[in-house]
């Protein structure tokens, strides 16, 4: 099943993420109030580098978006986006209600989340971002750590074994 995400800010302190899979469509947003771009590629970059699983919020207003993800036993991940109603509740991710979920290999999560973000930098550049998410600086560091494992990934892919 093919992901793609599409990140866009839509205000100040405001974005709107598209994440399609499985042919549908799923609109989710974040605020200012957390770095959510950031923390879904430093997300991205953690699955390539080995974690087992790793949670991060697009914090809203008043609720929150998470997104899960798990490796699993055949060297897949699932990601689950869950929503929450209450901003900064700490509810175990059982507690969220899921929105939508893939499964897929780690490298092409990966590649979603650096388009995305590379998206973003094209569309704004850093002093556009800075600019219309004030809180909080383009994560120019997280993405270039997500390009570096993607591109060992991808090298590892097409070593002879």
């Amino acid at each position: 099943m093919t992901l793609a995400i599409d990140y866009r800010l839509t205000g100040s302190g405001w974005a709107v993420c598209i994440v399609r899979t499985g042919g549908k469509d799923y609109e989710i947003s974040a605020s200012y109030l957390s770095d959510a771009l950031g923390n879904l590629v430093l997300a991205a970059a953690a699955v390539l580098a080995g974690a087992h699983s790793i949670s991060v919020g697009f914090d809203e207003e008043p609720g929150e978006y998470r997104w899960a993800v798990v490796r699993t036993d055949n060297g897949t991940v699932r990601l689950t986006v869950l929503s929450f109603q209450e901003l900064w509740g700490n509810r175990p991710d059982a507690e969220g209600t899921p929105l939508c979920s893939w499964t897929g290999h780690p490298v092409d999560l990966g590649r979603a989340v650096r388009d995305a973000a590379e998206a973003v930098l094209n569309a704004h550049g850093l002093a556009g971002y800075k600019e219309r998410w004030a809180e909080h600086d383009f994560p120019s560091l997280q993405l270039e750590l997500l390009k570096r494992y993607i591109t060992e990934w991808e090298r590892n892919r097409q070593a002879p074994g």
